[in-house]
Order: structure tokens, then sequence, then C-alpha cells
């Protein structure tokens, strides 16, 4: 997600088999290896300590197929999700997220008719017999309902609600970080949790729905545009993205022929010259951080000022260009296809960490900015230094920020300046092997800051745990 100040310039089935425990009788669930694609889609879920009320380490989702239908007129969306998921624990609960303005009609679970609570915004699914640890199974679930968005745990007006939005055209667009994307599906909604995908939107004649990854088909008939997506790589559920509106696609290559593409509203094409220089980012961003990590990478165009680095397909507000000029626009493009190495192919498995995304993103666009000549490095450097105080006693430090302050100002500025020091400190070459090595080297995790404090500290040859931590953690600039 980009800085919302301007800143200076710049599916397996399972067999069922009697076990005993604690005096009685109790049905277990035995485990059948899911298919083999599915793996690298393995996680270890955690209880998120900032917002533990989304998400349940109990499921670890695999694999969510999607369905959705939109009916613009009456606001009504119709889905059917099928959740292949494993597991973590012997449990007969299935705890997911789902907005309750959404009205489950049944679920199944594999194969099976079973029994569900919706209270709030949690599915409860009782599985009526104890699911083995490890095992997998599949969860089909029915609903429809007007999807509505959910309260950003922040002050930022750019971001004041998260997940399903609709315009007063009836069209739809999301931005869902740290959470939100329940608003629209069920879901496992927290970034530990990595899953692929495979949706099929169902929109309105003249429109089409749009999701991350690859068109693998798009089919209109008397009344209906469909359109098909895969997504081949797994994503947390905040990376996800929809639009669905009056969208004309334009196409486009990057380095080593990875496709792009561009979707942008009929009505306005004005952001068309600003994304068409995403080869040059492309090939910019792969310079200093390795080679690109997905298949294909693009963005939509949203009726919103912010942006966010949405998996493959980068979510832009078309705002940005309006309010805040070519230059803001150009800069946040930048900042969430940077992001495609760091938050995407590499995720924070809680929110605390956040840094590990938006510090790294901050640094590496101020490292473009000066590329380009807007800016010079010292500039930087006595701004964020300048500033470095009056956001930490704001917002929190840059590792320890206020939970209702999410994505303010000193998770970008305080951790960018906490890189460049440690850039001095290590000196360039280690840094700049550090600085790319990272997202290579964890290809698709969810990690914490002790991976990365380790991690780092191994290639450089020395204990960074103490000078990270203080600057993550320290309520004032730490010295040095």
């Amino acid at each position: 997600m980009l800085w919302s100040s301007a800143g200076i310039v710049g599916l397996a089935v399972v067999t069922l088999v009697s076990t005993a425990g604690a005096g009685a009788a109790v049905q277990q669930a035995a485990a059948r290896p899911a298919p083999a694609p599915y793996d690298a889609a393995r996680s270890h879920p955690v209880e998120d300590p900032y917002y533990p009320a989304k998400g349940d380490p109990s499921v670890d989702a695999l694999h969510y197929g999607l369905k959705l239908r939109w009916a613009p007129k009456h606001r009504k969306l119709k889905g059917k999700a099928t959740i292949a998921f494993r597991a973590t624990a012997a449990e007969s609960r299935i705890q997911l997220d789902l907005g309750n303005p959404l009205k489950v009609r049944g679920v199944r679970l594999d194969g099976r008719t079973v029994a569900f609570s919706h209270p709030g915004k949690n599915l409860v699914v009782n599985a009526g017999v104890v699911l083995a640890k490890d095992s997998r199974h599949t969860l089909i679930v029915r609903y429809a309902g007007t999807p509505k968005h959910v309260k950003a745990p922040t002050d930022r007006s750019d971001i004041a609600h998260l997940g399903w939005t609709v315009t007063k055209g009836g069209q739809v667009w999301t931005m869902q970080e740290p959470y939100g994307a329940y608003s629209w599906y069920p879901v496992n909604d927290q970034p530990s949790d990595k899953a692929f995908y495979d949706v099929r939107i169902s929109a309105p004649k003249a429109w089409v729905g749009i999701f991350n990854g690859k068109l693998e088909n798009r089919r209109t008939t008397a009344k209906r545009t469909i359109t098909r997506w895969h997504l081949a790589s797994p994503a947390s559920s905040y990376l996800t993205t929809i639009a669905i509106g009056d969208y004309v696609r334009h196409r486009d290559r990057g380095p080593h022929n990875l496709p792009i593409t561009y979707w942008v509203p009929r009505g306005d094409q004005s952001t068309l010259s600003e994304l068409r220089r995403t080869p040059k980012m492309i090939k910019w961003l792969e310079k200093r951080l390795g080679p690109y990590p997905f298949d294909r990478i693009g963005a939509v165009v949203v009726p919103n000022f912010s942006a966010m680095e949405t998996q493959t397909l980068v979510t832009m507000g078309g705002q940005l260009l309006r309010d805040y000029g070519a230059r803001s626009f150009r800069a946040d493009l930048l900042h969430e296809y940077s992001h495609q190495w760091y938050g995407d192919t590499v995720t924070p498995d809680n929110w605390p960490d956040l840094w590990l995304n938006e510090s790294f993103a901050m640094y590496t666009q101020i490292r473009w900015e000066v590329s380009r000549g807007w800016s010079t490095m010292n500039q930087w450097r006595r701004y964020l230094k300048l500033t470095d105080n009056d956001s930490r006693a704001s917002d929190g430090p840059p590792g320890a920020y206020h939970p209702q302050q999410f994505g303010d100002t000193c998770v970008y500025h305080c951790g960018a300046l906490m890189l460049d020091r440690l850039r001095t400190k290590v000196g360039v070459s280690t840094f700049n092997a550090i600085w790319k090595g990272w997202p290579q080297k964890h290809r698709f995790a969810s990690v914490d800051r002790s991976t990365y404090i380790d991690w780092a500290s191994a290639r450089a040859g020395q204990d960074l745990g103490p000078f990270l931590t203080a600057y993550l953690t320290s309520a004032t600039t730490p010295a040095g």
C-alpha cells in the first residue's frame, strides 16, 4: 500500500475411521494427500497479535475456487466457494471469516451436508467428526446477499473502509489491507495463510469482472460477461483484488517477455500513458531485487486515491493522477510493483511486522526517485531524520505501531531511515546483497522479524539484532 501523504518531492476425499478417546468413541477423519499442486500453498497460520478476531490458525487454506455473480441493480452478490484446506490441529469445528450481510445458504464438507452457524462475521462449521491434524478436506459454501465494506483500523482518509466497495453506478472495486476479503467471500483472512485461487466472475454484459492472475477465458452471453481467472502462485487474502465495471484491456510486454495487462476504465484512459512505463520499472526493479517472482504483472485502475500491491495485478487509484499529478502516480506505481518482491512473494505472517513490506517498498521508492533526479539521497536523509521522532511519537515505532493506526507514516519513513542506516553499517555491497537476496531466498513464504534478523545477520557476518530491534521498537530515534 502506498504512503498516504504527498511526501517530499518527488479438493481431497477423506475416509472416516473410528478411534477411541477419553473413554468415549469419536470419529476422526484420516488424511489423504491433496493434489500435489496445492502443496506450495501449505502455510503455518498464526493468530495475529494486532487483529486476532480475523482468521483462525486451525485452518490452512490451500485453494479457493470462487464462482461469483454480481447484480448491480439490486447490489446482490451470489457466490459459491470451494475451499481446499488442511486442518492444522485435531478439530471438529472449522471457522472462517465471512461478512454477516452475506447469508449462507448451505455448507458441505467432503461431500456431506454439515451444520453451521454464522454469528457476526464468523462462519462456524460443525464437521460432525474430529478432523485429524494435517488432514486435508474440501469445504463448499453457498452464499448470497448485499456485501458491505468494513471499517479500517486507521484514520487514513484514503483507506477509511476496506473490502467490497460499490460505486453509485454499481461498479465494484476492492482494497483490503490488513483485512476485508471476508466482505465478499469466506476466507481465512490473515496474512500468514497463503492459497491458490481460481475465480469465475459473472458480470453484466457491458462490463467485465477482473481478478488477479491470468485471464483464462472470457465469453459473452445474451446478458452476461463471464471471465475465468487463475492465480498461479499462492497469495494471502489481503493481496487479492476484484473489479467489476466497464473496463478496456491493454496488453504489453516486459523484461523476458513478461505478460503485462492494464485494465483502464473505458471512460477515462488518462492513466494509460503512465501505466505504459511498467516495463522499464520492472527492469529497474529486477536489477536491485532480482528476477521478477511471478508469471505476469499489470494494473487495474479504480475510482480512489490510494493504491494497493495486489498480487500480479496492482490496484491503482485513478484519482492519484488527477489530484496529485503524474510524478506522484508514477512513484506510487513503482512502490506497488516493488511490493511484488517485498510483501507478495515474501509476506509477514503478522501485522506488527508490516515494516517487512512497507519499509522496504518505501526505501526502494526513494532510491528510484533519486535515480530519476527528482531529489537527492541527502535530501531524503535529512527529511527522514528530521521527521523520525515526530512519527514515532504519533504512530508508534515502525515495528510496534499503534494497532488502530495501521499504515501510518512511521512504518514507511522510520523504516526507510533504518534501512539507509543499515546500508551504512554493513557497507553498500553487503546491503545490496541482502536487499536483493531476501525475497529470492524466501519465495512464497510468510515470515516474522526474527527470521529476517537471523538471515540478514548471517549474510552480514555480524549480529544485527540489537541494531534492527532498536530501530523497530524505540520510542525515539536511535543513535547512529
